[in-house]
């Protein structure tokens, strides 16, 4: 008891002494809710409308939003945290998720090749024998694009001679994301059940799959509550928005700088699916990659995989605390209205899903802005 209490002395007096603070000893690290509010002060009045979500060793930890869905000149309706709205390319990151944990439940992995994979009967050209999954989903296939993205371009741009693959061949599309729709479907069920059938039916058939597919195999899985009605394009709790069925407090897509013009929305439908499309809200995003981090999507290997290799990833940008992937969803009109979103790793197992109905903000990059809002919540 004495000794005991001779260091609980000496560790007064070092405080004391020191002019130390009890700060000093505790709540070091990093820290959920300064994220949260450097995210908050960097975003407000800076764009149209936001909301974030942080998820951390599995499960949302904070969130916060700000701003308009709607302004004024449309009706005027805030912006909040389940408010939902097109993400853009990130949806790329959950296609990547679902084509994975398919062929990962087959015994198979990214070295698939495509030819392997599907029909025969589109006679897919010897050049195009080497490409792999891992490939089309880097964007390193070197295809060349035909269409729209429906059944019938994705078999002709498959017919396409590949003009050459790998990271030096690297292009953007969102073709190559389209693939996947055909890809999935093939992946889990095999060809047999598309031979014979015209191209308008077999793609109703693989995009009706990949819908439902995504719904149980990764929203049910990560737990979101509205995992069945989760939609590609406008949706609330009656089904589908349309020009025809509107809902005056859906979100639309402003250009910040120009705050004059009215909003509009895109009615991407499932047969879109695959590039882009899936209208959601930033919990249930961010429930998305903590899933994946906790292996309910992937394999924790597969998982590392598709960060490190960008498989529905985009890049990394270099923090205080080691590299950071991401991946971005941007997409305006010609006047610049528009969306971005923003889903980001961290290494200590924290993630971010960043939504924002405008394209073209006050922010500087959503991206940059993320990073050093988390670089500043460290103790």
């Amino acid at each position: 008891m004495i000794k005991t209490a001779a260091i609980g002395l000496a560790l007064t007096g070092a405080v004391i002494s020191g002019c130390k603070k009890i700060d000093d000893f505790v709540n070091k690290g990093f820290d959920a809710e300064l994220f949260r509010k450097n995210l908050k002060a960097a975003c407000d009045g800076k764009t149209v409308g936001y909301s974030f979500a942080i998820s951390q060793n599995g499960k949302i930890v904070k969130y916060d939003f700000g701003g308009e869905a709607r302004n004024p000149k449309d009706g005027e309706v805030d912006y909040e945290i389940l408010t939902r709205q097109g993400t853009g390319s990130c949806s790329k990151t959950i296609t990547a998720f679902a084509i994975l944990q398919a062929l990962e439940d087959k015994g198979q992995n990214e070295k698939a090749r495509l030819v392997d994979l599907l029909p025969a009967w589109w006679n897919i050209p010897e050049e195009n024998n080497p490409l792999t999954v891992a490939l089309l989903l880097q964007h390193y296939a070197g295809l060349q694009h035909v269409g729209d993205g429906d059944y019938q371009a994705i078999r002709a741009t498959m017919q396409q001679p590949t003009t050459g693959y790998g990271k030096a061949a690297y292009v953007y599309r969102n073709g190559n994301y389209s693939i996947c729709r055909v890809l999935l479907y093939c992946i889990v069920n095999g060809t047999k059940g598309l031979e014979g059938l015209s191209d308008a039916a077999a793609d109703e058939v693989v995009s009706q799959f990949h819908r439902t597919y995504v719904r149980e195999k990764i929203f049910k899985k990560a737990g979101i509550p509205d995992w069945s009605k989760i939609n590609v394009g406008p949706w609330n709790e009656s089904g589908t928005i349309t020009p025809k069925n509107m809902d005056r407090r859906m979100t639309l897509y402003y250009n910040f700088k120009q705050p004059g013009l009215s909003g509009i929305t895109t009615y991407t439908t499932y047969l879109e699916a695959g590039p882009g499309g899936w209208y959601m809200n930033s919990p249930e995003m961010a429930a998305v990659l903590a899933a994946g981090e906790e292996g309910k999507l992937v394999s924790d290997t597969m998982m590392k995989k598709m960060k490190e290799d960008f498989m529905g990833y985009d890049r990394t940008i270099t923090g205080k605390h080691g590299a950071y992937y991401y991946k971005n969803g941007v997409w305006a009109d010609s006047l610049t209205r528009g969306v971005y979103t923003v889903v980001m790793h961290f290494p200590n197992n924290v993630q971010v899903a960043w939504h924002s109905n405008a394209r073209n903000t006050n922010l500087g990059s959503p991206e940059a802005l993320i990073k050093n809002a988390y670089d500043d919540a460290w103790r």
